[in-house]
């Protein structure tokens, strides 16, 4: 097998994925949902064969996925169109407990999200289980509509999750099975921490010469509540108007 460049073996690997790599990085986003009606989860499998890697839906009873001890992952692939990217239609791979955060940071505020546009930060190291996501309203969407949005795709909602997600039935999984060489499991960007031994405490010696320890940042104060959604002003797309992240908005 060849070489090929990081940036292409992301490409392929991440490819309709919304993936914030680094501590601090963020995107403004617009949500492809018109109500909390349209969020959906799926009970899913992630199959790595030669014929296809990527996620399917359980075929519950008979499932050839589950006969092969592949294990279910109830998950919530959240669409949008992002902006930062260069205007491209995106799935968050999130698990069901993410739900919640959907919730408070988006629902509670904004009934219709697909109406403004939203800024996501990350903020943890890449590879680190501790990452959390911030999610604030940018301004209202003048950008672009979500009936545009999906014009522009030739889709429509639920049908674009095909893209993340495929629905086999038993019989064309059993057929991807036998012409794929076999099946094993896996997941976009989940930190697989089995292997890693138990960690043992090492005094260090004061004579060691080396750094001294750096104290904790302290806790950033808390956030002011979100504006009424009617106070929310247009979005900027030049990102004159848009907040500036700062080293003191950012927890460590």
């Amino acid at each position: 097998m060849a070489f090929k460049k990081v940036s292409d073996y992301n490409s392929q690997r991440f490819d309709g994925l919304f993936v914030l790599r680094n501590d601090g990085d963020y995107a403004d986003v617009v949500f492809l949902y018109q109500s909390v009606d349209d969020v959906l989860v799926a009970d899913t499998h992630y199959l790595k064969t030669n014929g296809y890697s990527g996620y399917v839906h359980c075929c519950g009873t008979g499932c050839p996925a589950c006969n092969k001890n592949i294990r279910v992952q109830t998950k919530l692939f959240i669409p949008l169109y992002n902006i930062t990217a260069g205007n491209v239609l995106q799935f968050w791979d999130r698990g069901v407990r993410f739900e919640s955060q959907l919730q408070q940071d988006v629902f509670s505020k904004f009934a219709n999200p697909s109406q403004y546009v939203f800024r996501i930060i990350r903020h943890g190291m890449a590879n680190d289980m501790n990452t959390t996501y911030e999610i604030m309203v940018a301004g209202q969407n003048n950008y672009k509509s979500y009936d545009q949005i999906l014009a522009d795709y030739h889709t429509s909602s639920p049908a674009f999750y095909e893209h993340i997600c495929r629905d086999m039935s038993v019989a064309e999984m059993a057929t991807l099975f036998s012409n794929g060489g076999g099946a094993t499991e896996g997941s976009y960007g989940e930190y697989n921490a089995g292997n890693l031994p138990n960690y043992a405490v090492t005094p260090r010696s004061a004579a060691s010469g080396g750094p001294a320890p750096v104290p904790p940042t302290p806790p950033a104060p808390p956030a002011p509540p979100a504006p009424p959604a009617d106070d929310v002003p247009p979005f900027d797309a030049s990102g004159d108007d848009a907040p500036e992240l700062e080293d003191d908005d950012v927890q460590f």
